[in-house]
């Protein structure tokens, strides 16, 4: 078998897809959302939704960010993915990995920003376990539960239909540009500082019932891409799609914005199909016959990120 390194993550996830699958088969009970970012079973009803997310801060947190912001950020992360099913988060749960040299002040910011993130997302966290790692690193992972009498499917999004997104595409792009194209960060300190806690994509919930389909939009055209293959469509973006900021910074910075929205990655917002209706958040596209591509306009754009094989594009690897 391949290293993680020569498969990558969507690899690696088919292959552990593959034992989930088998071990499922043998169950009575069925599960929903095998294969998507969060997982649920029906008791009397209702569909109780499960959600584990995590990542180290040698891996995710920019330099500009601080332990409260990486332990809201994944808390953020663990709940839009139950958001995009549909599912309203109620309680959430941490386990976190650090050295016994860590400073104790440091363990409570963590914890204090996942606290912020439960009370943004309306939510109760209620505690967890604290683990020793035998080197310098931070690892979190935070559990999310959550509740649905409607659940949505990741796939299939259909042929020529609208898509929308809660919030304006491609903020996310910018701090991953200007950390791995090594720029100066000091024009943009302000908007870097704004961006460290995105409020959690509730908007979704108020019109989630109608969406034939959703996803979050946790690594970027990587995300979109792996749902849009599983449906048989491609996905023309219209620059409306995009947020004000990425223009500008591909002007300021002379970034084309092709190779700009190949960084796209943590953009903690949820994007969805909708038929006949229209909706109060951002129409980012139209989704066509295809087989997985993304245009912005008649351009395709390339790459996305990659847990083991970083950020892809045609002119960045």
């Amino acid at each position: 078998m391949k290293k993680l390194a020569e498969v990558g993550e969507y690899g690696a996830l088919e292959y552990v897809l593959d034992i989930v699958s088998k071990h499922l088969e043998r169950k009575e009970r069925r599960v929903f959302g095998v294969g998507d970012d969060a997982q649920a079973i029906n008791v009397g009803g209702l569909w109780i939704f499960l959600k584990i997310d995590g990542t180290s801060a040698s891996s995710s947190m920019y330099p500009w960010l601080t332990p409260g912001d990486l332990g809201y950020r994944v808390a953020l992360s663990s709940v839009t993915d139950l958001i995009a099913k549909n599912s309203r988060p109620l309680l959430l749960s941490s386990s976190i990995t650090v050295s016994s040299d860590l400073r104790a002040e440091t363990l409570l910011e963590i914890i204090r920003g996942v606290v912020d993130l439960a009370e943004a997302a309306n939510s109760l966290y209620v505690g967890g376990d604290i683990n020793k790692l035998d080197h310098s690193d931070i690892v979190i992972d935070v559990a999310s539960v959550g509740i649905s009498s409607n659940p949505k499917p990741s796939t299939p999004f259909e042929e020529n239909l609208p898509v929308y997104s809660v919030k304006c595409l491609g903020l996310s792009s910018i701090p991953a540009a200007l950390y791995y194209l090594k720029k100066d960060i000091s024009a943009w300190m302000d908007l870097l500082k704004s961006m460290a806690r995105p409020k959690p994509p509730l908007a979704f919930l108020d019109y989630s019932d109608f969406a034939e389909a959703s996803t979050d939009v946790s690594d970027g055209l990587s995300s979109l891409r792996k749902v849009l293959e599983r449906s048989g469509v491609d996905l023309v973006l219209s620059h409306d799609a995009l947020c004000p900021e990425v223009v500008e910074f591909s002007r300021e910075e002379k970034v084309d914005v092709e190779l700009l929205l190949s960084f796209m990655g943590e953009e903690y917002t949820i994007v969805s199909t909708i038929r006949d209706r229209e909706v109060p958040v951002v129409k980012i596209g139209r989704t066509a016959g295809g087989c997985g591509r993304i245009y912005l306009d008649d351009r395709e754009l390339i790459g996305g990120w990659d847990n083991f094989l970083g950020y892809r594009s045609s002119t960045y690897k």
